[in-house]
């Protein structure tokens, strides 16, 4: 590569549905940090803009698979001390992915944000039902997982694969050096946002002291009146919406119309089993970080 090419020197890999949005806009308002329009081209997935779940369009439109056409999504950042992008699903296609990333930027510094994965299963599922992409239960979407991926649609769907950490993290542990792997925790993120983004900053070596607007993003919930909302996504009222609100009335709306809840309690506790084995082995390559409340 050319010296002084205007190549991203850090990425944020995911996890979906973890946060990654938020930080993408928190790191976009400084002054030393350049990240493209297209937040998550997923370059380095090496996937083909051709998933065929419902509403995957967006996902596709995305994609960037050329290489100039990559690195020309971070030519206006050229003077910026860092540059980068946020594509979640690289975690997940964490095999390929890592050996991509190294064998064109050997230095860059990856950001790993993880949230607990019953709980990322859960607002993964919400977040497909809130734009109107998803009309089975969560129970049924659970069962119907395994099919719809082999049918080709987009990783989003897989909401107990998107959680598989330990193995992920390991993928990406062999192939990076621990030093170039920042990781954080979801709840980090909500608690404490403010050390959290200083941390990220002195990361990937840019001013800890500068403060963003901390809003949040593809805020995650179910449709208080479920008819309603489904007779609005036909109407694309929540589209338009998002175009032309202010970003933060737009938030402001979205968490009035949408109620937190968590998820069913036996499904919850099935999920829960099936990630223990992982979970601990997540534990043991990352003991710095304390997983526990994950089991609870």
């Amino acid at each position: 590569m050319a010296a002084g090419a205007a190549e991203p020197n850090f990425l944020v890999i995911g996890a979906a549905k973890s946060g990654t949005t938020a930080l993408y806009r928190w790191l976009q308002q400084h002054p030393d940090v350049y990240m493209p329009g297209n937040k998550q081209p997923h370059f380095f997935a090496a996937v083909r803009p051709a998933f065929r779940g419902p509403g995957d369009q967006a996902l596709n439109r995305d994609i960037v698979t050329d290489r100039h056409r990559y690195l020309d999504l971070f030519a206006a950042g050229a003077g910026r001390r860092a540059r980068g992008e946020a594509s979640p699903f690289y975690l997940y296609y964490a095999e390929q992915a890592a050996q991509n990333i190294i064998s064109m930027l050997p230095d860059c510094r990856l950001v790993v944000l993880l949230r607990s994965p019953v709980e990322r299963a859960y607002a993964g599922y919400l977040h497909l039902v809130r734009d109107g992409r998803e009309q089975a239960t969560f129970r049924q979407a659970l069962d119907q997982e395994d099919e719809r991926l082999r049918r080709g649609w987009e990783p989003l769907w897989g909401h107990r694969g998107l959680g598989l950490y330990g193995g992920q993290m390991a993928a990406i542990l062999r192939v990076f050096p621990r030093e170039q792997v920042g990781v954080w925790l979801y709840d980090e993120m909500r608690d404490r946002p403010q050390a959290l983004f200083a941390e990220v900053c002195r990361f990937i070596g840019v001013d800890d002291a500068f403060l963003p607007a901390f809003t949040h993003h593809n805020t995650g919930g179910a449709p208080r009146h479920p008819g309603l909302h489904a007779l609005l996504v036909r109407l694309r009222v929540p589209h338009v919406a998002k175009q032309v609100l202010p970003e933060r009335l737009a938030q402001w709306v979205v968490a009035r119309y949408l109620q937190r809840r968590p998820p069913p309690r036996d499904i919850a506790a099935e999920l829960r089993a099936f990630y223990a084995p992982d979970i601990a082995a997540l534990q043991a390559l990352l003991p710095d970080k304390d997983f526990t409340a994950w089991a609870r």
